[in-house]
């Protein structure tokens, strides 16, 4: 259902935009209102601004005339909701105009862009400079927004893993069309707001982030410098005792700084999934994947992964880092030599994107996984649940237990990973895919999420990001949070025009 005052909400939008920045084209709507699992949700157009200023006027016409607006980057939020608004009758805000790489210091080693901005732009920019740095990339689509991912907490390869956490210099247009600069950047000339996180008094950037409380339209990026030294490596592990001792180990190694970058922990399923699709002609056309045919990939690639890469100053160093390494998982785990890399090799743990993992999210179709993979597009089922764990072998085998226990009993098959983010905490993240083409698989993975996310939180460990599904009930809180929360929405955005129902607003 369309908001009461819609049209002359549109008129006033084309007005500012211009007409071909407006749509209402019944394609154009259709797309944005999928996602990798069943959505409802209506939208009523489609705003394009290219400027803070055209952001500032979209959001005093919505005020106007209280239509909703949802904000969205790339549109690449796959597996948490894609493009598509919470509630019905928002209008969709796509910032992907805005791309600009607004400002670049190679000594002070910072990024200040657009939202518009992506991860295959900001490298390909980098790259054609012969920048020694690099930004943290993602195992997500390498056309998703910096800043998008960020907002979210995502996390990415490198050092910087935790990229929220290397940010600054927000610059945010508030729901009532108000603009605000977060940290140092609200001062005049003030030439440490790329460099200066926390600014002088209460620090702001925390709130715009998994927030409906401003749409941010511009954010400074750390960088990294690329070490002279870089070598992957990958473990395979035969049994789940083995991954617990060995997982204890490598966090005492992150601990004490000779793992400088994230590494991963992924279980047979991840792995296989992203090497192939599922094996229908083997099992007749038949799922999920019965156990006898996981046995054969876990005698070749085993039962974990371990994922990683040793960055050191010069190759001395290097090998004695990849020593302890190896020495930490003496008879625990065994490595793969994948051989010489070629010697234009590009490593993902450098800011190389690749949507090389996209593959997952088509385990379950029956066609091959295309040259451009889009999930939305070819109703790929997929689900993310991600939760936060203590980095220790007891927390991990705990909530692995159940996102491992769980999707096999609404016959999807346990897709895990454990994602060490710092040497205190992992990204428990599960994914739940399946093919949307086949009836009844929307309710069977939507109520298999639902359950996941009732037993890990149970259990203790909560959402460190929400898709558009949310969690079943209210998530239960200790404290007066919820209610502080609100009296900052009510403040700044006393109609509740933006974005309602994200991340509980």
């Amino acid at each position: 259902m369309n908001p009461p005052n819609l049209e002359a909400a549109l008129t006033e939008w084309r007005a500012a935009l211009g007409e071909a920045n407006v749509l209402t084209e019944p394609e154009a709507l259709t797309s944005a209102e999928t996602a990798t699992f069943a959505t409802t949700q209506r939208i009523p157009a489609i705003l394009r601004p290219s400027s803070t200023a055209e952001v500032q006027a979209c959001l005093r016409v919505a005020q106007t005339h209280r239509v909703a607006v949802y904000p969205v980057s790339g549109g690449r939020n796959w597996g948490y909701g894609s493009r598509v608004p919470p509630r019905d009758g928002c209008a969709l805000m796509e910032l992907s105009r805005m791309n600009r790489i607004l400002a670049y210091d190679e000594r002070l080693a910072y990024l200040t862009v657009e939202p518009g901005v992506t991860f295959r732009q900001a490298y390909t920019w980098l790259k054609e400079r012969g920048s020694p740095l690099f930004i943290t990339t993602i195992g997500g689509s390498p056309e998703a927004s910096l800043i998008g991912n960020a907002l979210e907490r995502g996390d990415g390869r490198g050092p910087h893993s935790d990229i929220f956490n290397h940010v600054c210099g927000l610059e945010v247009v508030l729901p009532n069309s108000e603009r605000v600069e977060t940290g140092m950047a609200r001062f005049a000339n003030a030439h440490a707001a790329p460099v200066n996180r926390w600014g002088l008094g209460p620090s702001l950037d925390g709130l715009f982030s998994q927030s409906a409380l401003g749409v941010v339209t511009r954010m400074t990026f750390w960088l990294v410098k690329k070490a002279p030294y870089l070598n992957e490596f990958v473990f395979t592990v035969k049994e789940d005792s083995q991954l617990w001792e060995a997982m204890d180990r490598l966090q005492q190694l992150a601990l004490e700084g000779t793992l400088r970058n994230s590494f991963f922990f992924w279980n047979d399923v991840k792995a296989l999934s992203v090497m192939r699709q599922f094996p229908y002609e083997v099992t007749g056309g038949r799922t999920p994947l019965p156990g006898f045919m996981l046995e054969g990939f876990r005698e070749e690639f085993g039962r974990w992964a371990i994922s990683g890469a040793i960055s050191a100053q010069d190759e001395e160093l290097g090998t004695l880092l990849e020593r302890r390494v190896d020495k930490a998982l003496e008879g625990l785990a065994r490595r793969l030599d994948f051989g010489p890399r070629p010697p234009d090799y590009e490593s993902s743990f450098h800011g190389k994107p690749s949507d090389a993992n996209l593959a997952m999210t088509y385990w379950r179709k029956k066609h091959p996984v295309p040259e451009n993979p889009h999930p939305d597009r070819d109703r790929c089922g997929f689900i993310w649940c991600s939760v936060a764990v203590p980095f220790t072998s007891e927390e991990a085998r705990e909530a692995s237990a159940i996102a491992t226990r769980v999707p096999r009993m609404f016959s999807l098959e346990p897709n895990v990973a454990l994602l060490a983010v710092s040497p205190r905490c992992l990204y428990l993240v599960v994914a739940l895919a399946y093919d949307r083409d086949e009836p009844g698989d929307d309710e069977r993975a939507m109520a298999c999420y639902q359950a996941l996310q009732r037993e890990l939180v149970q259990a203790g460990y909560y959402p460190m990001r929400l898709g558009l599904p949310g969690f079943p009930e209210e998530l239960p809180v200790q404290d007066d949070s919820r209610a502080l929360l609100k009296r900052l929405k009510e403040a700044v955005d006393p109609a509740g025009i933006l974005s309602p129902g994200r991340y509980g607003f």
